[in-house]
């Protein structure tokens, strides 16, 4: 039985990422551009990029702690945004080579990321949330 916290874990999980998909979708363009900015900073623009997971994933895996079942998407999302956050925090180098690939030229791979948010993760959570009232 969820309690109401993982109920509440999920549904900021859905909508966040539910956001930040369609936000990949419709401005590849402009997550580019973040990126490029960030990479222009060195080790200290992936700083940003450790703040904006490990603090989420903490989040997540502090009050969600299911592993069976759709839910268990939710828990396995909060602990890879822990080890981002902790290894690009740990070895920004490690960060500087993955943001090193982003390129205008390939804007549309943040397209392809964007849909797996929102069909993968936001739409699947979202309709176990759903079909279990």
């Amino acid at each position: 039985v969820e309690t109401v916290m993982e109920t509440a874990i999920e549904r900021f999980t859905v909508l966040s990422y539910l956001v930040i998909g369609l936000s990949h979708i419709l401005q590849p363009r402009a997550w580019v551009q973040f990126f490029l900015n960030l990479r222009e900073k060195g080790e200290a623009g992936i700083f940003v990029v450790a703040f904006l997971h490990l603090p989420l994933g903490l989040l997540i895996v502090s009050f969600h702690n299911v592993w069976t079942g759709i839910p268990a998407v939710v828990t396995v999302l909060g602990w890879a945004n822990v080890l981002k956050g902790t290894l690009y925090f740990l070895f920004p180098a490690i960060g500087m080579k993955t943001i090193g690939r982003v390129r205008m030229e390939r804007a549309h791979e943040f397209v392809i990321a964007g849909a797996v948010l929102v069909v993968v993760l936001s739409a699947l959570v979202a309709y176990d949330m759903i079909t279990a009232i």
